[in-house]
C-alpha cells in the first residue's frame, strides 16, 4: 500500500475513539426518518469542531447536510461520502446506521490530512430517512449530487462484500369498497370488501410461482372490517413488489394490479390502488469502482465472502442511476443473524462492531483517495457508468 494510504489508515486509527463516541451517541439517541434533529446537530458540531464547513437543510430537507473542509471549494472531480443516521421505529439502530455515519465521518477526517494530494474535492453528504423515506432520492431530485462525480458509503451486515445487487421496490396501498349489511339477517344485500381483499391476496399467492425467483411480493391486510356481524364495506392492505430491474419490477406490479382488480371483480366490489413514495430502483453496479474497493479490502486484510444472494432495497439504488455509487458491506454479525433486529442493534456496540467501524472508515478513505488521485480509474468508472454496468 502506498505511503499516502498508510497515512490515511493511521489517521483513522488516531480518531477511532471519537468515531466510537459518534456511533454510541446515535445508538443512544435513535431518531426515525426526517426527524433526525439531534443526529444532525451532533454530527454537524463534530465536523465543525474539526475544521469542516457544514451546510444544514440542503435540498429542502431539514435533517440533511453537506460538509467539506473549511475553505475547500467543491472542485471537480468531487467524491461524496454518504452518511445515514435514521433509526427504525421501536428497534432503534437495528440496521446499523450509527456505524454508517461514524465511518463516513472518519474517512472525511483522514482525507482532510491529504488534501494537497487530491485532484478535486470531497464532501460528506448527510442523507436522512433511508428507511422508507428516500432521502437520497429527494436530494438527487433537488440537484445536490449534480456537482459530484461518485458516491460511496458502507453498510454493516452479515458478509464482507465489495458490492452487491439491490432490488427495486414499489410500495402501494390497495383499498376495497363494498356495501355493508347485516351478516345474518340480510347477507344477500351486502357486497363484501373482505372477500375482495382475501381473493386478491390469494391471487397474489398463486402469482408467486409464476415470477422470476429474484422477484418478491409481500403485503399485509391493514383493515379487515369493523364487526363480525356486519359485512365489511371497506378493507385495505399495504404491499411491496420488488425485482432486480426496473422493467421487471414494473411488469410484476402490473400483474399484481390485475390480481387485485380480479379480487374486487369476483366479490362485486370496487378497488383503488395508490402507489406510495418513494419507489426504489435497483442498484446500478459499477465494475471499476467496485474493483477498486475489492483491492482495498484485500489490502486491509478484510476477507471477501461469497455472496449468498439475499437482497434488499435502498434509496442508493436510485442514486446509482444518477452517478457511480458504491455500497460495500462489512460484517458485524454471523450470517444467521437477521438485520433490523435488536441483536443486530446491539452488535454495533460490540468489539467486533467497533473493529468493523474502523475498517470501514479506512476502506472509504482509501477508495476515495484512489478516485481522487487516478484519472485512469475515473475514466474507467465513467465508461462503466455510461455502459450501464
Amino acid at each position: 500500500m502506498d505511503p499516502a494510504k498508510v497515512l490515511l489508515e493511521k489517521e483513522v486509527e488516531a480518531v477511532a475513539e471519537d468515531l466510537f463516541a459518534v456511533s454510541e451517541y446515535l445508538y443512544k439517541n435513535p431518531e426515525i426518518g426526517f426527524q433526525e434533529v439531534k443526529a444532525v446537530e451532533y454530527l454537524g458540531r463534530f465536523l465543525e469542531e474539526r475544521g469542516f464547513q457544514v451546510e444544514k437543510g440542503i435540498g429542502g430537507l431539514k435533517t440533511a447536510f453537506r460538509a467539506r473542509p473549511a475553505g475547500q471549494p467543491l472542485n471537480r472531480p468531487t467524491f461524496a461520502l454518504l452518511a445515514e443516521y435514521d433509526a427504525l421505529p421501536a428497534v432503534g439502530h437495528g440496521c446499523g446506521h450509527n456505524l454508517i455515519a461514524a465511518a463516513s465521518l472518519g474517512a472525511a477526517l483522514a482525507l482532510k490530512k491529504v488534501l494537497n494530494l487530491l485532484q478535486g474535492s470531497f464532501a460528506v453528504v448527510g442523507t436522512p430517512a433511508e428507511e422508507g423515506g428516500g432521502g437520497k432520492i429527494l436530494l438527487a431530485e433537488a440537484g445536490i449530487f449534480s456537482e459530484m462525480d461518485a458516491a460511496m458509503m458502507f453498510h454493516p451486515g452479515r458478509l464482507n462484500l465489495p458490492g452487491e445487487d439491490m432490488i427495486g421496490r414499489v410500495k402501494f396501498k390497495a383499498e376495497f369498497f363494498g356495501n355493508p349489511a347485516h351478516a345474518s339477517v340480510s347477507p344477500d344485500k351486502g357486497v363484501n370488501a373482505l372477500d375482495a381483499i382475501v381473493a386478491a391476496y390469494n391471487n397474489i399467492g398463486l402469482l408467486r410461482q409464476q415470477i422470476h425467483p429474484e422477484a418478491r411480493i409481500h403485503g399485509i391486510i391493514t383493515h379487515g372490517g369493523d364487526a363480525p356481524n356486519v359485512i365489511p364495506e371497506y378493507t385495505a392492505g399495504m404491499f411491496y413488489v420488488r425485482a432486480a430491474s426496473r422493467k421487471y419490477r414494473d411488469e410484476v406490479f402490473q400483474k399484481v394490479t390485475r390480481c387485485i382488480e380480479a379480487g374486487a371483480l369476483a366479490a362485486g366490489a370496487t378497488c383503488k390502488i395508490e402507489v406510495g413514495k418513494p419507489t426504489f430502483d435497483p442498484i446500478r453496479r459499477n465494475g471499476s469502482l467496485e474493483e477498486a474497493a475489492r483491492a482495498n479490502m484485500m489490502a486491509l486484510k478484510i476477507p471477501i465472502d461469497a455472496d449468498d444472494g439475499r437482497r434488499g432495497s435502498s434509496d442508493i439504488g436510485n442514486l446509482s442511476q444518477v452517478l457511480p455509487a458504491l455500497h460495500p458491506s462489512l460484517a458485524i454479525v454471523d450470517p444467521e443473524i437477521p438485520g433490523h433486529s435488536q441483536i443486530f442493534r446491539e452488535a454495533t456496540m460490540t468489539p467486533r462492531g467497533r473493529e468493523t467501524l474502523v475498517k470501514a472508515a479506512k476502506l472509504l478513505a482509501i477508495t476515495a483517495y484512489d478516485f481522487l488521485t487516478s484519472p485512469e480509474l475515473r475514466d474507467r468508472i465513467r465508461a462503466d457508468f455510461a455502459k450501464g454496468e
